[in-house]
């Protein structure tokens, strides 16, 4: 596993380097207040699921302090009056296809090279509300701020980049590299700044697997400030965190206690204690050792040349033995994701997708951290899972299923992140996002949540049915009808304005109890779309639903209308032997069963015509002409005597394939782009 280790090559796809130009330090001062609030605005990704309404995605209030203008607030005709003469032109492709990355990047090329610094946040900002993940790009915003001298507002395009991606191990390094140029080193705040700083990048990515050169700059950081003893505390944390490089950052910390004495890397409390242990060990207490109610005494040198260095190497030993318990441990537990890791080979964000190894190493590797890791761990692979899988909704739905055993407010973040900034256009997990909210009762949160999709991606049916079932279910009869009815008369084509009538139908007859106007719906959809089987099967499912005997005529009715009307021959004989069953088996009148029987004959002498004129090559064979789904279907669904009972007469498979040939196979809708 060494030989692995030394791989420490970084993977992500774009690492712009810091900038060394030196700016003016005049906005110290506001830089050092944000600073110390800090805390309130860049949330750890541990924490996320407990307070979400602080994350980036949604904490809009936070951003009202921001001295960055509003680019959109300022779009004046004198301001876009002095844009670069091409911006109009790369900013309408992207305005008419937010989803055109290309677009975006040779806008964003554009504008950094006309160095037009208005044009240039009003890019970047719109950019980001698309794709937050380009941690590249928040440090290209930042560079451009801090060349015209705005250190204020390049710290502000930082915190807004670490609050997007919290994660990002580059940006948290280029953020403390810039505080770093643009703070006053003598001014005595500024340790205490960047100390701050370390201390939020750790938490919130020092987790991270690939995190080690964060932990590493921090430790070198401290040891520059010769503060020992926040080394040794340091290296407490990082040895107990499965991450790439382990082994060197336990070979590093053997030589910070081998090159260092113990009283000046350890605080006193520390020092006593372990003298006092080595003591006991021993067996005695030594000439110099306290009392062990007296702690001042206890941190006292040894006035013995030979004893002091022998309690040093003692002290130093017993240190990095119990350090190696810590080491041995982590070894085991990053040996059992070390192939998960080696097999991440696209850790950042990209709009290209993912080859299917991939895709299988997250799940595989998600199961293994939900089965064997702490809470903090599966949320922090979650996170970095969907950064690089932001664009595949199977993984924020798999996110937001584990977070509802965890926190709800968790679940309506993750929900609220996918949603609105990644998966914007994806069915499925709107439709779930809505069903979580109806879950918890916020039923108007969830007829927003749908509706705003619908009018997102016009014409899914999912969505619509969905808006109706929502409202059925929580009595709103009127709305879920007039939702129907709106579909009806917005419908594209005759076939789609069948689909919703037939479900408009049933929601009157099973719902409303409304026959007739159930049956009124069902006649002016046959009016308009004769040729529809299933549109006479729903009326006459219907009608069988009743009284027979009061309902006779509608149910004759409805078999002439089949018989007699624009179907193939073949259903029409379908609907005539039904017809002839009826009359048998609940008729009141034999003269009315006498004619049918002669009117099925006459259709079965026209179809043996047609069969002899289509061999003779004179007419296609009748059942290309068929216009039903599934005429092997509808046939047997006549056939299986009593509608009543007959379930398959409303087969939602059927009634799916309208527009879909998969029925209710939401994740063919939307590819990953």
């Amino acid at each position: 596993m060494s030989a692995m280790e030394n791989n420490t090559e970084n993977t992500e796809e774009e690492k712009p380097t810091a900038s060394n130009e030196s700016t003016d330090n005049s906005a110290e001062t506001a830089t050092e207040e944000q600073q110390m609030d800090f805390s309130t605005e860049i949330i750890g990704v541990t924490e996320m699921e407990q307070s979400p309404d602080s994350s980036p995605d949604l904490n809009a209030e936070n951003m009202q302090e921001s001295e960055i203008p509003d680019i959109e607030s300022l779009q004046t005709t004198d301001i876009e009056a002095g844009f670069p003469p091409d911006f109009d032109k790369f900013w309408k492709v992207v305005e008419d296809n937010p989803q055109d990355f290309t677009g975006w990047v040779y806008l964003l090329q554009y504008v950094e090279q006309e160095n037009h610094l208005p044009a240039a946040r009003k890019a970047f900002d719109r950019f980001f509300t698309h794709y937050p993940y380009c941690y590249g790009y928040w440090k290209k915003y930042a560079d451009l701020e801090k060349r015209h001298d705005n250190v204020k507002q390049s710290d502000e395009v930082y915190r807004r980049g670490l609050q997007a991606i919290p994660l990002s191990v580059d940006l948290w390094i280029h953020y403390i590299n810039f505080l770093k140029e643009t703070l006053d080193p003598a001014d005595p705040e500024t340790n205490s700044t960047i100390r701050g700083t370390y201390e939020h990048a750790v938490l919130a990515a020092g987790t991270d697997f690939r995190s080690d050169r964060l932990w590493e700059m921090y430790i070198n950081w401290e040891n520059e400030q010769g503060n020992l003893r926040e080394v040794t505390s340091i290296y407490d944390r990082i040895l107990g965190i499965p991450t790439q490089l382990y082994s060197h950052h336990f070979q590093r910390f053997k030589e910070h206690i081998q090159n260092n004495l113990p009283r000046e890397f350890l605080t006193t409390e520390q020092f006593v204690q372990l003298r006092r242990e080595l003591a006991s060990v021993n067996g005695h207490s030594g000439e110099d050792a306290q009392p062990d109610d007296d702690l001042p005494s206890g941190a006292e040198d040894i006035t013995d040349p030979a004893k002091l260095i022998t309690e040093i190497e003692n002290m130093r030993h017993r240190i990095i033995e119990i350090h190696q318990e810590m080491f041995n441990h982590n070894e085991h537990e990053v040996s059992k994701r070390w192939t998960f890791e080696e097999a991440i080979k696209r850790p950042y964000f990209h709009v290209k997708p993912l080859e299917k190894i991939q895709l299988k190493n997250w799940k595989e590797y998600l199961e293994f951290e939900i089965e064997n890791g702490t809470h903090e761990r599966v949320v922090v692979l979650f996170e970095r899972c969907v950064i690089s899988c932001a664009l595949y909704e199977d993984f924020w739905i798999k996110y937001a299923k584990y977070m509802e055993n965890h926190s709800i407010e968790g679940v309506r973040h993750v929900y609220s992140r996918a949603c609105t900034i990644h998966l914007p256009k994806k069915p499925m997990v709107h439709m779930l996002w809505a069903a979580f909210e109806e879950q918890q009762g916020n039923i108007d949160e969830a007829r927003r949540i749908l509706k705003t999709f619908e009018e997102c991606i016009l014409g899914l049916a999912m969505i619509r049915l969905r808006r109706v079932s929502l409202e059925r279910r929580h009595g709103n009869m009127e709305d879920a009808e007039y939702l129907l009815e709106e579909a009806v008369r917005n419908a594209k084509s005759v076939s789609e304005s069948s689909f919703y009538a037939i479900k408009l139908a049933r929601h009157l007859f099973k719902v409303q109890k409304n026959l007739p106007k159930a049956r009124k719906v069902l006649s002016e959809a046959i009016e308009m779309d004769k040729e529809n089987t299933k549109l006479y099967l729903n009326l006459l499912e219907m009608e069988y639903s009743g009284d027979l005997k009061q309902n006779e005529e509608n149910i004759l009715s409805c078999f002439d209308k089949a018989v007699n009307g624009a179907l193939s021959i073949k259903m029409r004989i379908t609907f005539s032997q039904r017809k002839v069953e009826f009359l048998e088996d609940f008729g009141s009148d034999v003269k009315k069963l006498l004619d049918a029987y002669d009117e099925h004959q006459a259709l079965l002498k026209e179809q043996d015509s047609l069969k002899r004129r289509a061999e003779n090559g004179s007419e296609e064979p009748d059942e290309k002409k068929m216009l039903t789904d599934d005429p092997t279907l509808a046939s047997a669904q006549m056939m299986d005597g009593d509608m009543q009972v007959n379930q398959a007469a409303y087969n939602y498979n059927a009634w799916y394939q309208y527009n879909y040939q998969n029925a209710w196979n939401y994740g063919q809708y939307y590819h990953a782009t």
